[in-house]
């Protein structure tokens, strides 16, 4: 969909004119030519319309995604869903068909390193991870330069802590939460992404039987985000690692059968207690 066909789709669920619509941001015949898609829009002047009617911004981008990114992006996306469904359904030869298929894209290499760890963790065989590959991840990972703001290196840590030694993964969680905790003005997407972080670190450590430098940190970080629904998963979850970690058993079995209820069996179903 463009976002000409995107902007009419939500005028028109709106129940507006065309006119109505352009808010004086912008003039009407030209708006009219946007939505046959004869001419373009600024992103100044696109913004400032979604925001006047109240459209949601993050479902308007989804929309449009797949027109104005590139093929094997979009490629990239679809064998990720799929993989996360194979993961969910335990359903071995699909998760390793959807390996094959990433590992012939000709670049997400991001991607390729999360995916080649998710699989190897999903097999029991991160110990026959070769050598190099590790090191090509690590290095792949200290080429970022800021990595604590870049989404990439963000998600390469996330899906990748089994490749780094110890030292170095307590010093990058350590460095990202000091970061993070300086300034309280990130944006909720950001927050979120240091709390999946936080929720795999304390997952690898529970499980690996790993005593890592940042148990306490991580645990802090998730029962100190903001009090609201968007992160009630990860509030959740903080008692549920604290339980672990407190040797609760018990209470941890009750609150992953509590979250199985509410709706998040495929986000728990690999926490074994």
């Amino acid at each position: 969909m463009t976002i000409g066909e995107a902007l009419k789709r939500e005028r028109e669920s709106l129940g507006l004119t065309q006119e109505e619509m352009t808010k004086n941001v912008i003039q009407k015949s030209h708006y009219s030519k946007i939505e046959r898609n004869i001419e373009g829009i600024s992103a100044d002047s696109l913004f400032k319309i979604l925001f006047a009617h109240h459209i949601d911004v993050d479902e308007f981008l989804e929309s449009i995604k797949d027109t104005y990114t590139s093929k094997e992006d979009v490629t990239a996306g679809l064998l990720e869903k799929r993989m996360m469904n194979a993961f969910n359904t335990s359903n071995t030869e699909a998760v390793k068909k959807c390996l094959a298929e990433i590992l012939e894209l000709d670049e997400n290499l991001i991607f390729k390193y999360r995916a080649l760890i998710a699989v190897a963790t999903f097999d029991g065989n991160l110990d026959q991870l070769s050598e190099n590959t590790r090191k090509n991840i690590v290095k792949k990972f200290n080429d970022f330069n800021n990595w604590v703001e870049n989404i990439d290196s963000l998600r390469l840590l996330a899906n990748c802590m089994s490749v780094f030694t110890q030292a170095q993964l307590d010093n990058n969680i350590d460095y990202l939460l000091n970061y993070y905790r300086k300034k309280d003005d990130h944006p909720e997407i950001k927050i979120e992404r240091v709390a999946i972080i936080c929720n795999n670190y304390l997952y690898y450590c529970y499980y690996s039987d790993v005593n890592g430098d940042n148990i306490k940190k991580c645990l802090d970080y998730l029962k100190n985000l903001p009090k609201n629904i968007h992160f009630l998963f990860y509030h959740i979850s903080c008692n549920f690692y604290t339980n672990l970690f407190n040797g609760n058993k018990k209470e941890a079995i009750d609150i992953k059968e509590s979250l199985c209820k509410w709706g998040y069996e495929n986000r728990v179903k690999s926490w074994k207690v």
